[in-house]
């Protein structure tokens, strides 16, 4: 008989609670010893003595991957976890520890002078990182960035600041937010708390006109309530943002991230760029959705509407509704889909789920969304989601599962070499879901469900391409407003004008959608992250398109990728399935599978 799934995970994999004090302690003294390395560290050491410091320096970040993964797992699935918030605040002093021994010897390896230590000159810098295997590229890279590298007090102060200071106000904002509770009017008037984002989320997505407006009316009232606080951390993370770049010598603040991401400015240019020139593609779609639907009528007959608002956006066709779907058949026929695609691909996503690393279902103090944690080469990753019986609920797994096997093929990789640079770190999840939603589509004769499937993809892409871009647009007019008259009413504003921008006359904006910027956690938690995800998807539709036109013996392309993790730069990555990153006429010619979609749609 099939073995039921466990519905949460086991974190016991990671480290026991009854063992993790002794890591903790155990890390702070292996710690100690960097002042020992330290003193060692010369231009003339041999190849040896460095490789040493290497291993002892992978098995340092190994331990605190632990220590630091299992706390941020407990409190994704129990915000109020009292054992998690206390044993949080002792990982981020001893993160600061590290950070403190560590940074001198950073600093030394970047070429920059380190007091009471001879400087690494060039010709010594590249014989030592030629043996330090997987993380050759990263050593490079990061002496490459020395340019934008502070003091060595400096760079101390900044490390308290950040620990201290700036990510407390993004905790605090999941805190505040966390703590909703969403009054809801249901059609008869009759009014009930809602307990998660989650649950109340659930009904944009409802046949009924007035569930979907009051799904938003009610979501905004409450962070119309909150503005001031929310306000308040934002302009705190923006304006530590703005500061930091400047200081650090960047040309503009999103430049920053793009270092961090291993990216040039230019390509990000043409990327944001080519989608902007792509929203008239995802209006057409708006416009053959608002001639599809047929909302209630005063007189009970069905009417074609002559604009969507933005509350209709997610809904269904007509009264037509997916099928709900049941969590055990969902897993089995996602990983079968794998299994077509590459028995590999499967076998990885099969471990996650066997080993006990999924959580699954919805409760009032998880956080919402879904992720996936890598979070070493000898852990099998954790995937968290909401499940709660949604078509999409089925592609959101297929996404998370697609990270955990690409952290499982780069798993030969030293523990900082093996997660790819964030705009590749979307490749495998976004193609896992495009296999999955193919494959449901292929398998669909009913018209009218094919049809939804098709706006549900459609509206999928939008909100990984289109709206990720337009996301990344407002931080750019946000922060650079932030030198300025940077008030609730300003980002309002910004936020509106970007939503006139992205929809044009496709769709009918309410004024409720102004505090919108205030609902998207990655605008507080990391700057400009969001284009990743935009980066991603058009990445893993040309993928897909060469897999589809070349057939299976583009797979052993597409794991090459996957396998190469972060220990070479994307670009030179992408060059070898002839990708050129920095070409306008690659992003472009992604959008061709959206265009077809559509044309499916229209033909439907």
């Amino acid at each position: 008989m099939k073995q039921s799934p466990q519905l949460s995970w086991n974190l016991d994999d990671i480290v026991t609670l009854s063992d993790f004090s002794d890591l903790l302690d155990a890390t702070l003294l292996k710690i100690k010893k960097y002042s020992e390395y330290s003193s060692q560290l010369a231009p003339t050491i041999s190849e040896q003595e460095f490789r040493d410091f290497i291993a002892f320096d992978e098995s340092v970040a190994e331990d605190m991957m632990r220590l630091d993964g299992r706390v941020f797992l407990m409190e994704s699935v129990d915000s109020k976890d009292a054992l998690a918030l206390s044993l949080k605040g002792k990982v981020k002093q001893l993160e600061l520890v590290w950070h403190e021994k560590t940074q001198p010897i950073s600093q030394w390896l970047k070429g920059k002078s380190v007091e009471g230590k001879e400087v690494l000159d060039e010709e010594n810098a590249q014989r030592l990182f030629a043996f330090a295997g997987d993380l050759q590229y990263q050593l490079n890279y990061e002496r490459a960035m020395a340019d934008h590298t502070l003091s060595q007090p400096e760079e101390l102060i900044v490390a308290n600041k950040d620990s201290n200071g700036v990510r407390v106000v993004y905790d605090l904002y999941g805190m505040i937010t966390t703590d909703f509770r969403f009054e809801f009017c249901d059609s008869n008037d009759k009014t009930c708390v809602i307990e998660t984002i989650d649950e109340l989320n659930r009904y944009t997505y409802s046949a009924d006109s007035h569930e979907r407006h009051e799904a938003f009316r009610s979501r905004f009232a409450e962070y119309e309530k909150n503005i001031e606080k929310l306000y308040t951390a934002y302009s705190a993370i923006v304006k530590d943002w703005v500061y930091e770049s400047k200081v650090r010598g960047y040309s503009s603040p999103i430049a920053m991230r793009n270092a961090a991401n291993h990216v040039s400015d230019s390509s990000i240019e043409a990327l944001l760029s080519v989608c902007t020139d792509n929203a008239p593609l995802f209006q057409r779609f708006f416009r053959w959705k608002a001639a599809q639907m047929n909302p209630t009528s005063t007189d009970g007959e069905p009417q074609a509407i002559q604009k969507l608002r933005r509350v209709d956006l997610y809904a269904p066709l007509g009264n037509e509704k997916l099928p709900t779907l049941e969590l055990e058949p969902t897993i089995t026929e996602v990983l079968q889909n794998f299994a077509e695609f590459s028995p590999t691909f499967a076998e990885h996503a099969q471990k996650i789920i066997s080993e006990h690393h999924v959580d699954f279902l919805p409760n009032p103090n998880k956080r919402s969304g879904a992720f996936c944690a890598t979070l070493s080469p000898h852990i099998t990753p954790y995937v968290m989601t909401n499940f709660s019986g949604r078509m999409q609920d089925k592609f959101t797994l297929a996404h998370e599962l697609g990270h955990g096997a690409h952290g499982l093929y780069a798993n030969k990789h030293s523990i900082s070499a093996q997660g790819a640079t964030l705009p590749l770190s979307e490749t495998a999840s976004t193609f896992a879901e495009t296999i999955v939603f193919e494959k449901t589509l292929a398998n669909t004769t009913d018209v009218t469900v094919k049809k939804q499937l098709l706006v549900t993809k459609i509206l999928d892409s939008y909100a990984s391409i289109m709206r990720q871009n337009y996301f990344t647009k407002f931080e750019l007019a946000a922060h650079q407003a932030s030198s300025g008259d940077f008030s609730i009413e300003v980002l309002n504003k910004l936020w509106l004008d970007n939503l006139s921008e992205q929809f044009g006359d496709s769709v009918e904006l309410e004024t409720m959608f102004q505090y919108e910027w205030a609902y998207i956690p990655h605008l507080f938690d990391r700057p400009f992250y969001c284009y990743a995800y935009s980066f991603g998807e058009l990445l893993s539709m040309a993928l897909y398109k060469r897999y589809k036109d070349e057939g299976g013996g583009f797979v052993a392309k597409i794991e090459q990728i996957l396998a190469t993790g972060g220990s070479e730069a994307p670009e030179d990555t992408l060059k070898k399935v002839g990708i050129d990153m920095n070409s306008a006429d690659f992003w472009q010619g992604s959008f061709s599978i959206v265009e077809d979609w559509i044309n499916q749609l229209e033909q439907l």
